[in-house]
């Protein structure tokens, strides 16, 4: 009987056991649904806000806790401030600001060593909480969102002796002796020094109490507690990184946006430009000769080769009297407009004045003190400008600053370089001047006039044409007309350049044969 009784009572046991056991097995699962539950609810928040409150309502709810608050770190003012809350008054929040340094208490202590601290048992005459929340026991838990690098690794911090260097414990913060980089000498200056580092993740801390149910705070319910909030973190993070991509997204789309319509102004605003350059192209064209026919005094062929739209090259060939022609090849310093604006000028002046002056020298002179006069440029002219006599058969010429003139004798296959005996034009009062004549045979003499594009001009090694090339170019030619030479010329040129070597200058050649 008594062996029974025995058995009955152990088998009690045995099942009070079991029962407790299965409590304890209900209640883990009951909280990991819970969490699993609440993991749901938090994907679905769309901002941090939500967020936080989530997870106070959670802790409030489902934990049991009358009063949670999320203290936020206030960097300026190096304290912790009070933010969202649930269960407390904003009476009773405005009195709750905490220092962050060593003087903050079981607080900060939680904050800066990176774990939950429980009070049971609070200092009645320092503790804030007791003094300002009549709380007699609470717990506090940092919230940490997840860390991406390694403090050494960001900083590229040499201080290996220092402990966080190469742990394992990526929350550097909390690593007791760490902060050598700091140069810190308390532990407040550490303090100070981490909430402003681009490694420290410590969103706040999170206070909560038990004062209306006074339930003890278990062992089970700071695990839950921890799991929540760790989950929370990572939220946290994973939505501050998709919220930073949204914001770049829109700021991108913004940018483009604007660079559309930037672009679209650019288009006109460049349309514009060539329907402007294409004008200035066609006036350039129409101030160059474009009848330029064989006498019975001469034939000739020119070709001119902008760089640009519109360039600074000028030539001509006309007629001053009966058998006295004026030959003309001139270079404008640069290209483009400007210098097209320049030439044109240099043309009328040279039209007005050869109607009085027949002395090549004496015209390029009125020309100049002109141009200092009345045109106020940083650009230059360079201008051969020649009188060819039919009548007497004889050339006058001079050259203001101008590359060598190739003079060939036809019969003699013989060539004689003129070179500049003067400065350019529009920039001196005086050229320095002088003028030469040359009297020919009639059907002897061809005259090759050019700019300096032409000669400098280079293929892909970056050589120049030259003179000397020109010159061996032009004597082979001389056999046949001035147009074909001229179309000779310029291939000949053009092989030595490469077929996709564009020409840094403006082309002009004339060949004159008289």
């Amino acid at each position: 009987m008594e062996t029974f009784q025995s058995d009955i009572s152990s088998n009690r046991e045995h099942i009070e056991t079991l029962r407790a056991q299965n409590e304890v097995l209900k209640a883990q699962l009951m909280s990991t649904s819970l969490i699993h539950e609440l993991t749901k609810v938090l994907h679905s928040c769309t901002d941090l806000e939500g967020i936080i409150k989530t997870i106070l309502l959670a802790i409030q709810e489902i934990l049991e806790f009358d009063r949670v608050i999320l203290f936020e770190i206030n960097q300026t003012d190096f304290c912790l401030q009070s933010g969202t809350s649930a269960g407390i008054t904003e009476k009773e929040l405005k009195s709750l600001s905490i220092p962050l340094g060593f003087e903050g208490g079981e607080i900060t202590d939680a904050l800066f060593l990176n774990r939950h601290i429980l009070v049971e048992d609070p200092d009645t005459e320092s503790d804030i909480f007791y003094k300002e929340l009549s709380s007699s026991a609470y717990l506090v838990i940092p919230l940490i969102s997840k860390v991406n690098r390694k403090c050494w690794e960001a900083k590229e911090c040499n201080k290996t002796m220092c402990p966080a260097h190469s742990g394992f414990n990526p929350y550097c913060w909390s690593i007791i002796g760490s902060g050598l980089l700091t140069n810190s000498g308390t532990e407040d200056e550490r303090r100070q020094a981490c909430i402003k580092c681009q490694c420290f993740k410590v969103e706040g801390v999170l206070w909560m109490d038990r004062v209306n149910r006074r339930a003890p705070i278990t062992s089970d319910d700071i695990t839950t507690l921890t799991a929540i909030i760790n989950l929370a973190g990572i939220v946290i993070e994973n939505f501050r990184i998709l919220d930073a991509f949204d914001k770049a997204n829109t700021n991108l789309q913004q940018a483009n946006n604007q660079l559309k319509v930037v672009n679209h102004d650019l288009q006109v605003a460049q349309t514009k430009i060539n329907s402007d350059l294409e004008h200035a192209r066609n006036i350039q064209q129409g101030l160059l000769p474009q009848d330029l026919n064989d006498t019975e005094d001469f034939s000739l062929g020119a070709r001119y080769l902008s760089a640009d739209a519109v360039g600074g090259d000028y030539y001509d060939a006309f007629s001053i009297s009966e058998g006295v022609y004026g030959l003309v090849v001139a270079d404008v310093s640069g290209h483009g407009i400007a210098s097209a604006l320049i030439m044109s000028m240099a043309k009328v002046l040279l039209k007005s004045y050869v109607k009085n002056e027949k002395s090549p020298q004496k015209t390029l002179e009125l020309i100049n003190q002109t141009f200092l006069s009345e045109i106020k440029t940083d650009n230059f002219v360079t201008i051969f400008y020649a009188v060819l006599d039919t009548n007497e058969h004889v050339l006058h010429y001079t050259s203001a600053g101008h590359c060598p003139v190739l003079l060939f004798n036809r019969r003699s296959k013989t060539c004689n370089m003129i070179k500049a005996d003067g400065l350019f034009m529009g920039v001196f009062p005086d050229m320095m001047l002088s003028e030469s004549k040359f009297e020919y045979e009639p059907g002897t003499v061809r005259l090759v006039l050019y700019t300096d594009g032409l000669i400098e001009s280079k293929n892909s090694s970056e050589e120049m044409y030259g003179v000397e090339r020109l010159s061996q170019s032009s004597g082979s030619s001389l056999d046949i007309p001035a147009k074909e030479a001229v179309n000779f010329i310029l291939a000949d040129q053009k092989a030595f350049c490469g077929a996709d070597q564009s020409p840094d200058d403006d082309i002009t050649l004339l060949v004159i044969d008289f």
